[in-house]
């Protein structure tokens, strides 16, 4: 959802800026999975020198924490918080002078909710390292972190009521503001609600 949004939000003449996109996922060819390294190198290496890069992707495993095992959590971290974090060190040196990587956390860091003790836990994990990674780059690159909250269309779906939650181009408006702000380190953080906020976090 979030992804498909952020696609056609920068295939528009965003920002006064037009951006050839070029999308990845389990369904593309070549395939790209976040728990297969190999096929994120792969990806990379053939696409040439980029101008930015978009992770909005990755599972993590809801489940009360009686419940979780071992495997929950070991899956969490491989998928959403490892496999963002090999994309961002492979594309990182791809990247030409004012290129940005943008990752993706997810509210539950800081808002968490029954059962969400293995998203919560990458999702702030993702958030802290863009925080400490991002004072590592060298100048003229970047690092950014986006964390959504529920998606108005997601919940539409799942037949919940649509408040809180943010329609999908906002969010995705998110994404295209780390990508044009020139900053790096950031959260870009949206919530929803009856008045929906979004803003940043430093």
């Amino acid at each position: 959802m979030i992804g498909r949004a952020v696609t056609a939000l920068l295939r528009e003449a965003g920002g006064g800026a037009r951006y050839e996109v070029l999308v990845a996922s389990r369904r593309t060819t070549p395939p790209v999975d976040l728990e297969a390294p190999a096929s994120i190198r792969l990806l990379l290496e053939g696409a040439g020198p980029l101008d930015h890069v978009v992770v909005a992707a990755g599972d993590a495993v809801f489940g009360g924490l009686a419940a979780l095992t071992r495997g929950d959590l070991e899956a969490s971290v491989l998928s959403k918080l490892l496999g963002q974090v090999e994309v961002a060190l492979a594309a990182l040196p791809r990247l030409r002078d004012g290129g940005s990587v943008t990752l993706t956390s997810g509210e539950l860091s800081h808002a968490p909710i029954p059962g969400s003790a293995a998203v919560a836990m990458v999702n702030g994990a993702l958030d802290g390292f863009v925080r400490a990674a991002a004072l590592d780059l060298a100048p003229g690159r970047r690092l950014n972190v986006v964390s959504p909250g529920w998606i108005r269309e997601t919940r539409l779906r799942m037949g919940l009521p649509l408040e809180p939650g943010v329609p999908a181009r906002a969010i995705a408006q998110l994404y295209v503001d780390a990508i044009e702000s020139g900053e790096s380190g950031r959260v870009f953080q949206a919530t929803g609600g009856p008045a929906q906020v979004v803003q940043r976090s430093a």
